[in-house]
């Protein structure tokens, strides 16, 4: 798709890329979403991970952007590029799905990138 690339992407001078992945496991009662955070140059920033509730992939890896937004957030970035491997997540939030989602991890990716600090 034109979202997959076979190969990391650098963002743009000046802004940061959140690489974000989510796992659902067969045989587990949870599932895990992690990341990192890269400049231009590709130097290693940040990176995170956390176990979550089980749930459906999409909704995991909607929960891995979300905790990324945060994350990036919190370190003062604000010119953030998200690279992810589920093209459907990232054309619901390019496109602007987000505000009529019923997931509440969309609809927090909504509020954080309409966020003005």
């Amino acid at each position: 798709s034109d979202y997959t690339k076979e190969y990391w992407q650098p963002p743009r001078v000046g802004w940061v890329k959140v690489n974000i992945d989510g796992s659902v496991p067969k045989h587990t009662s949870s599932a895990a979403v992690g990341g990192v955070i890269r400049v231009h140059k590709g130097n290693w920033l940040f990176g995170f991970g956390l176990r979550i509730d089980r749930s459906g992939i999409f909704q995991t890896e909607a929960r891995a952007l979300y905790e990324g937004l945060v994350v990036a957030w919190h370190e003062r970035f604000r010119q953030i590029e998200v690279e992810s491997d589920n093209p459907i997540l990232i054309d619901v939030v390019s496109n602007g799905y987000t505000v009529d989602s019923n997931l509440s991890e969309i609809r927090f990716i909504h509020i954080m990138i309409l966020k003005k600090w």
